[in-house]
Parts: structure tokens; C-alpha cells; sequence
């Protein structure tokens, strides 16, 4: 099978075309150009460069958040403009799942991506053959992922994986010293072609959506500044029908 998988999840971006678990080709980027003017020239990039069609591609895989907000749009919504054109199965992975993949050691594995302001979308889980979640995806302050882990793990080695861990690093260092096992940096980026070897589910592509873990900063401050309908809607700016 010919598998189109692609990451936007963070200011990376990673691109990768696999056949029959063979990586033919993958394309990474960690520049601030906008997602939305590189991921689509960059997969035709990629298709030409091992001479495949893009109609000869048989499922899609991306990743299904948290991370930018922006970013998961533009890589969920090219994901199921291609699956429903091509008419394939389309695939959603957890970024922090994707992420995780990268460590290898046994025990607690916490991946994270920061979100801004002292904040990260974090996650935790054990490996194996069915992996187990120790920690929910979540939107957590600094302080309290810290104590969350620290109360929940209080032995052991805890290993973290993320392209933001020196954001956090003497944080995590001053709580657990020698405990801590943070991956190098150049390990820590979450690449396409591994998509697949997390926990994946096939989405229908005309209600998928991404999942952010928090609101955006437009809707938080509409929030706050609109509590009585807010209420009214059930939590929601957005009236649906």
C-alpha cells in the first residue's frame, strides 16, 4: 500500500511517502514559513522526486493535534481534501503518540509541545504492544504537570521527548534531577514516516476534525469577555445548527 503521511503540527513540518512499510521518500522543513504555502508544492515535490502519482497514492496518515492551531488545520484539512479527491482511507495519529515513538528506553514516556506562556500540551504513556496512557492529553501550566507527574511517578526514570524541551529543560532538571531522561534535541522532532508505528484510527473525512486541546486565543478571549453567552451556547462561541 502507498501511504502519503504528513506532520503540521508544530513550526516543522514533515512530509513522507511509504510503500509496504518502506520510506520512499521524506521531506522535513523547520523553517517559519506558513504550512499553507509548503505543504501542498512540497508533496508534489516529493511524488515527482520517486515518480509516483498522486493518484497512485492508497491512504493518507496525519497527525490529529493538540499542537498549532493553525497548523492542524492545514495539515487535517489537506488530508481530507486528498483522502475524499482520491477516494482512500484517511488515518489520524496523535501528535503526542508520534512523538513518544521516538524514545526507545522502557518506562513512563511524557511527550510535550509547548503552548506558549509557561504552558504545554502533554501527554504520558507506556509502551508496547498495546500501549497503555498513564497521563490524558491535556493543556497543562508549568506547575502543574510538574506536580502531576512528580505525584503520580514519585520513583523511576521518566523519560521526555519534545521539540521544545529546552523551553522546560532546567525546569524538569531542578524537579528531578538525574531521574529526568530528556531526548537529544536532534531526536526529538516528530517525523512522518513513523506515524504508523503509534496508536492510529481511521477518521471519516467529511466530520474529522483536529483535535487542539484548548481553545484559541481568539475564542479564549472572546470567552472572557462573553460569560452570559457563553452559557447560553454551552461553552461554545460558535452557534451550530
Amino acid at each position: 500500500m502507498r501511504v502519503l503521511a504528513m506532520d503540521t503540527s508544530t513550526e516543522a513540518m514533515s512530509i513522507a511517502l511509504i510503500e509496504e512499510n518502506d520510506v520512499k521518500m521524506e521531506l522535513n522543513t523547520y523553517t517559519k514559513i506558513k504550512h499553507s504555502k509548503q505543504l501542498l508544492p512540497l508533496i508534489q515535490v516529493a511524488c515527482r522526486a520517486i515518480n509516483w502519482s498522486i493518484s497512485s497514492v492508497e491512504a493518507i496518515a496525519v497527525t490529529r493535534g493538540p499542537g498549532s492551531y493553525t497548523g492542524l488545520r492545514i495539515g487535517v484539512t489537506t488530508a481530507k481534501v486528498l483522502a475524499k479527491e482520491l477516494r482512500v482511507p484517511l488515518y489520524s495519529v496523535g501528535s503526542l503518540e508520534a512523538l513518544a515513538v521516538n524514545v526507545k528506553e522502557d518506562g513512563p514516556v511524557f511527550p510535550f509541545l509547548n503552548a506558549r506562556r509557561q504552558t504545554v500540551f502533554l501527554a504520558g504513556y507506556q509502551k508496547g504492544e498495546a500501549w497503555q496512557t498513564l497521563l490524558p492529553v491535556g493543556h497543562y501550566t508549568l506547575e502543574d504537570w510538574l506536580d502531576t507527574i512528580d505525584e503520580a511517578f514519585p520513583t523511576g526514570p521518566l523519560y521526555f521527548v519534545s521539540p521544545d524541551a529546552s523551553l522546560f529543560e532546567a525546569a524538569i532538571q531542578e524537579k528531578w534531577g538525574e531521574r529526568a531522561k530528556i531526548l537529544d534535541k536532534e531526536d526529538s522532532h516528530l517525523a512522518s514516516h513513523r506515524l504508523l508505528e503509534a496508536p492510529f484510527r481511521e477518521e471519516d473525512a467529511d466530520i474529522f476534525v483536529p483535535e487542539y486541546a484548548k481553545l484559541a486565543e481568539a475564542e479564549e478571549k472572546w470567552q472572557a469577555s462573553h460569560p452570559d453567552q457563553v452559557a447560553a451556547h454551552h461553552g461554545s462561541y460558535v452557534e451550530r445548527a
